[in-house]
């Protein structure tokens, strides 16, 4: 039936002149692309190759909106929290102790505790991490192939508690679709691989708008097409070839391809795989 335009326009009105304050990404760049940060309602689309640091991106974007004071969920059906909980201290390791060389997967396995001259740095890292987000970062391990329902309750949960959330979901493909609750159109939505990632795509659009928080997701850079359509901002990070990086990093760029609210172009970034660290580098001066 639709709403006619003269019912919108308290609705309308309302919203713009309520915004809650923007949650800012640690990006300068892509804040001032998305007019601030991740606002209610936004849904930010990361696609990218396997291996090129969606996870990390989008952890770390996590974590950024954390140390905002935002309530976040990061959601992985791959990840487990101990593998998290690594990630975020070998970034804060890195940043700390800059020279010590120790990569998360090597606090993951337990190696880095074993070892005594690199102990106390990492148990100074997890401490690090636990008293900047610890009251306000929360992980969700999810099976595979889990409906996006319980991101609804995820999301609910913090939107409930927190006058900002936000919701991190690692690799949709990793999720199936519920689209508009009946069987038979889930069943339709989940029958192929794009047309899972698409359904999952557009219930996290509803997520955001329903709950009134900001989504995150990261996607297979093949997929980018079918992602694009409900997100407010897309982008693709890449690898920049033949660049001159330091030993152990890597230069990359997020292309921004679609943006409602603002610019497109390129975000410049500074990739530490090891540590799981993105940053944008300094002006060359």
């Amino acid at each position: 039936m639709g709403i006619a335009l003269t019912a919108m326009q308290v609705d309308v009105t309302t919203r713009l002149g309520a915004h809650a304050p923007a949650t800012p990404t640690g990006f300068p760049t892509l804040d001032r692309m998305l007019n601030g940060g991740l606002r209610s309602g936004t849904v930010l689309a990361i696609a990218g190759a396997p291996g090129v640091g969606r996870t990390a991106f989008a952890l770390l974007l996590a974590y950024m909106a954390a140390r905002a004071k935002a309530g976040v969920v990061f959601a992985s059906a791959s990840l487990d929290p101990t593998e998290v909980m690594a990630r975020l201290a070998a970034r804060a390791l890195h940043r700390e102790y800059p020279d010590s060389h120790t990569p998360y997967g090597m606090i993951w396995s337990g190696q880095a505790w074993q070892e005594p001259a690199t102990h106390r740095a990492v148990a100074d890292a997890l401490e690090t991490v636990v008293k900047k987000v610890g009251a306000q970062l929360h992980l969700y391990r999810a099976l595979g192939l889990e409906a996006t329902t319980s991101l609804a309750e995820c999301a609910a949960h913090q939107c409930s508690r927190h006058e900002r959330a936000a919701l991190v979901v690692d690799d949709i493909e990793a999720f199936s679709a519920v689209g508009d609750g009946a069987i038979s159109h889930s069943g339709a939505a989940n029958g192929s691989m794009e047309g899972r990632v698409s359904a999952v795509a557009y219930d996290l659009r509803r997520i955001a708008d329903q709950q009134g928080c900001s989504v995150v997701f990261t996607t297979l850079a093949r997929h980018a097409e079918f992602v694009a359509p409900p997100a407010t901002l897309a982008g693709e990070l890449r690898e920049v070839p033949d660049a001159h990086n330091e030993p152990g990093e890597l230069r990359m760029e997020l292309y921004v391809y679609k943006n409602r609210v603002g610019e497109g172009g390129v975000v410049p970034l500074r990739f530490v795989p090891g540590a799981g660290l993105f940053e944008e580098p300094k002006p060359q001066p």
